[in-house]
């Protein structure tokens, strides 16, 4: 996480898509269904700093890699074997464990029934990451929105304990349509791609455990002026952009920023689409 001289937390979340990007990341796989077409994830995935699987996440990840034609046991393939797989190892085959630990994966079984596989993925990737002195800028947790709602809601209960997990990095949950991540109190910058003010992408506030009393935005098509979001009030659903490259939000109390990216997923050229925000 960076800020700038007057404390402005910023935020360029599809950085990822850049094939010539500096950014550095983490990926972390959890288990959900990975719906994704093309070879991005595959790029995404090259580039990361350290890549995790979440017990059956490594099934997802290997049965998408099938689907890329790509066969992970195979020595060949070493560069998509996962530095870490860690989780209660519930859904995880002993055989396939094996295999990948001799391929390169350090396995990490925590049986801790008090947190989800999730949270504990973090703390371990926090951990790897200090004692390998490797520097991280944010991590994307990929974790589909549909399915179980409890898992779901789980997922958020993570992402609000995520810095005191791990502090100082953006931890950020992608979908196939969407990213969402919680802003902490005080003032956010989130630059927007061009692409997705061209086609009115859509973006929410979400507050999600309790209301924020106060919350001021701009760049928004129906910004908010010191505004309290609660449920059963007000929430900001389906907005989108006010044909502008940046989201300001100033907000009092930890709330859910979430936003399409359909658009990023139908247009091929995604080194084009970051530079061009």
């Amino acid at each position: 996480m960076h800020c700038d001289s007057n404390f402005t937390t910023v935020w360029d979340p599809l950085q990822i898509f850049n094939y010539h990007t500096h950014y550095k990341y983490a990926v972390v796989i959890l288990n959900s269904p990975l719906y994704w077409k093309d070879n991005t994830l595959l790029q995404i995935w090259k580039r990361a700093q350290v890549n995790v699987t979440v017990d059956g996440g490594t099934y997802r990840w290997l049965h998408y890699l099938e689907e890329q034609g790509i066969d992970l046991l195979n020595e060949d393939n070493t560069e998509y074997v996962p530095n870490l797989i860690t989780g209660d190892m519930d859904s995880c085959s002993p055989l396939i464990l094996e295999k990948l630990k001799s391929m390169g994966s350090m396995i990490i079984k925590t049986p801790d029934q008090d947190h989800t596989d999730y949270t504990k993925a973090l703390l371990q990737l926090g951990q790897y990451a200090k004692k390998e002195d490797i520097e991280l800028n944010g991590i994307y947790v990929f974790a589909d929105t549909s399915g179980r709602f409890d898992h779901i809601m789980g997922n958020i209960n993570t992402l609000y304990r995520s810095d005191k997990i791990i502090e100082h990095v953006q931890v950020i949950q992608i979908a196939n349509n969407s990213l969402t991540w919680v802003l902490r109190p005080g003032l956010h910058s989130i630059i927007i791609p061009k692409i997705l003010v061209e086609n009115n992408g859509w973006c929410g506030l979400l507050p999600i455990g309790a209301p924020v009393n106060s919350i001021i935005t701009t760049g928004l098509k129906w910004n908010l002026d010191n505004a309290t979001l609660q449920f059963g009030s007000l929430v900001s659903s389906s907005n989108t952009y006010d044909n502008c490259s940046e989201v300001t939000i100033n907000t009092d109390s930890p709330v859910i920023w979430t936003m399409g990216i359909e658009p990023l997923q139908k247009n091929t050229s995604n080194y084009e689409i970051s530079q061009n925000t």
